[in-house]
């Protein structure tokens, strides 16, 4: 059968989305309920658009949602689960104390719930289900190997425009965000976000596709079959000029993640990069391992960034009080995950739960209103089993990012890129809340959304599409 070319809706689709991802960070990570929910309620109406195309069209989805039935239900769990906190009609025996407490205090009868905070679960709730939103939208859309190389080609722009920002900024002192005035972190680069932690995980995100598309591009340099091929060959003349403006990406990144000063971020980001010549040798074939030995300057110039870093960040170990208050705060809340461990106290909803079981093994100034560990927190939010359904259901796209590494011949660069994000992010969860933060959520979202569509093989797809030239040539080759 002819391949079919890509409907209209779709191209608005990927438009859409790729507006949403660079729009993302710039109000302060859209981490304020305004502009979480915008981002929320924009990515539902992409869906909503996506799937009205797709009905009046007659097309059914470019990927058959049964092949990744299992996460899909993982999630959908989770999200149905904190409906049910959300809601008053669960039995009176699973709701929180809090609540037949404010009634009696307020001499009044109180509907009770298994949230401890029926706004924080609503609005934790809409996030999720727009971050699901999101990376389905990205997987619709990046099922054609060259609009999944312009995704991300794009994100890198994105990236390292939000960094320019981040550097002018700081150099002109390091006063503000956008037009308001800084309020806390003034001897680090943050760009648009409030969080030099949070901004340092949204730039690893950007410095790791930067790299994993030069290690792609920078394949066509090396002879292939053993052959010669002068560097100064016309083809290596072209593959290099579109290598540069990765190169200045790369550069722009890395320097305002250096200089967040964060050091889970730029640790993050060490183990991530240092995951690509890994996953690159999957298989054990010649040209695979080609992958690694052209990724060796890359390494290199990762390991400057981080001996330039190193004298900052060991500082900020000793000087940073936070450090030191958080392992105390770990063993609260796990303390506090027991009292509740089926249940959970309302997804969202730490602040209100941590607040009733703080004491003075937590010295820190700070109100606490994250856990600084996104897995204890989903925990004592969801709930453990819900919690280890949504880690699964992550974990479970992931893997089959991996699976598909060294089947792959083309385009591998894209499961990779959504293993090693992965990586990035899930050890940034273990010491901060950089996931917890919309746009950041987002942005790994759409990475695993790209890369989850390109695991699938041709045959494996229900609708295939051929698409009409959108584009200037993408720098990912086969």
């Amino acid at each position: 059968m002819t391949p079919a070319s890509s409907p209209l809706h779709r191209h608005f689709a990927f438009w859409g989305l790729m507006l949403l991802v660079a729009w993302a960070p710039l109000p302060l990570g859209s981490n304020r309920p305004w502009s979480a929910a915008l981002l929320t309620g924009l990515a539902g109406l992409l869906l909503l658009g996506l799937a009205a195309g797709n009905l009046h069209s007659g097309r059914r989805p470019a990927v058959d949602w049964r092949r990744l039935r299992l996460p899909l239900l993982l999630a959908g769990f989770t999200l149905a689960w904190a409906v049910v906190q959300w809601s008053t009609w669960t039995p009176a025996a699973w709701h929180h104390p809090i609540w037949q407490q404010a009634s009696t205090a307020l001499g009044m009868p109180l509907k009770g719930r298994i949230t401890v905070n029926p706004d924080a679960t609503l609005a934790a709730l809409m996030n999720l289900g727009g971050y699901l939103a999101i990376f389905w939208v990205a997987l619709e859309t990046a099922r054609d190997r060259r609009r999944a190389a312009l995704a991300l080609n794009i994100f890198v722009g994105i990236g390292a425009a939000y960094a320019a920002y981040g550097l002018a900024a700081f150099f002109a002192g390091n006063e503000t965000i956008l037009f308001m005035r800084k309020w806390d972190y003034f001897d680090a680069l943050t760009a648009t976000f409030v969080n030099r932690n949070s901004y340092a995980t949204y730039a690893g995100l950007g410095l790791l596709c930067a790299v994993g598309l030069l290690i792609d591009e920078a394949r066509n340099l090396a002879p292939r079959g053993g052959g010669h091929r002068p560097f100064a060959s016309r083809p290596n003349r072209a593959v290099f000029l579109r290598l540069l403006p990765l190169l200045a990406a790369s550069l722009l990144i890395g320097t305002a993640l250096v200089l967040t000063g964060s050091r889970a971020g730029v640790a993050g980001t060490a183990a991530a990069l240092l995951a690509l010549p890994a996953l690159a040798m999957l298989g054990g074939r010649g040209g695979r391992l080609r992958h690694a030995v052209i990724a060796v300057p890359v390494l290199a110039a990762l390991l400057a960034i981080l001996l330039f870093a190193g004298n900052p960040l060991m500082e900020r170990f000793e000087k940073d009080p936070l450090a030191t208050d958080r392992l105390p705060a770990f063993a609260l809340s796990l303390r506090a995950v027991e009292d509740a461990p089926w249940l959970g106290t309302g997804y969202g909803a730490f602040h209100e739960t941590f607040a009733s079981h703080r004491d003075l093994s937590v010295s820190s100034p700070s109100s606490w209103k994250k856990a600084h560990n996104t897995y204890l927190e989903n925990m004592l939010g969801l709930g453990v089993p819900a919690a280890l359904s949504l880690n699964l259901a992550i974990l479970l796209v992931a893997a089959s990012a991996l699976r598909a590494i060294p089947s792959r011949r083309r385009s591998r660069i894209f499961p990779m890129l959504a293993v090693a994000a992965t990586v990035l992010v899930g050890l940034h969860a273990l010491v901060d809340f950089s996931l917890e933060i919309p746009a950041i959520a987002a942005t790994y979202a759409f990475i695993m959304g790209v890369g989850a569509a390109q695991t699938f093989r041709s045959d494996q797809i229900v609708w295939p599409e051929e698409l009409p030239d959108v584009s200037a040539r993408s720098s990912i080759t086969a």
